[in-house]
């Protein structure tokens, strides 16, 4: 359940404004992202998937709300540690997809070295997005459990 529940938090993001590119575009969803689960605002979330988003565990976009919701319910604080490894835009597509490791917490973590020291839930997503107009929007992600070895190398 709680893969189930990183993978909506992680789901549920808002839609990049004026960007220098793409690429800034994606990042801000992701960063978004972030804003908008440690808020625990469904109602914001709401607007920046896909309205055909699903995923492995959640058929729908309302699916994947309810599960914020219910673990909003549970958890009083979030917190989330995201890197974003990679960002690939296909342009003639208006695609893009992106490697994200998010960890979860429930205290305030600032860099990949404070890590080693919580004990969080490192998971890796592969998130899929799609241009509409000038907003990107999350249709599709997969996600796993991570460990830290796979953060080598970024200082965060």
């Amino acid at each position: 359940m709680r893969i189930a529940i990183a993978a909506a938090l992680l789901l549920l993001s808002a839609c990049g404004g004026e960007q220098s590119s793409p690429e800034d575009a994606v990042k801000a969803v992701i960063e978004g992202l972030e804003q908008a689960v440690e808020a625990g605002s469904v109602q914001e979330a709401d607007g920046f998937l896909h309205p055909e988003y699903k995923d492995a565990r959640h058929p729908s976009k309302r699916a994947a709300l309810g599960s914020l919701w219910a673990y909003r319910q549970r958890h009083r604080t979030i917190h989330l540690f995201s890197v974003i490894q990679t960002v690939d835009v296909l342009p003639a597509e208006r695609s893009a997809k992106a490697v994200v490791y998010v960890a979860m917490t429930g205290v305030p973590v600032d860099s990949v070295a404070t890590l080693v020291a919580v004990r969080a839930d490192l998971y890796r997503f592969d998130i899929e997005f799609i241009a509409e107009g000038d907003d990107w929007r999350i249709l599709h992600s997969a996600w796993r459990r991570a460990d830290l070895s796979m953060l080598q190398g970024h200082s965060g």
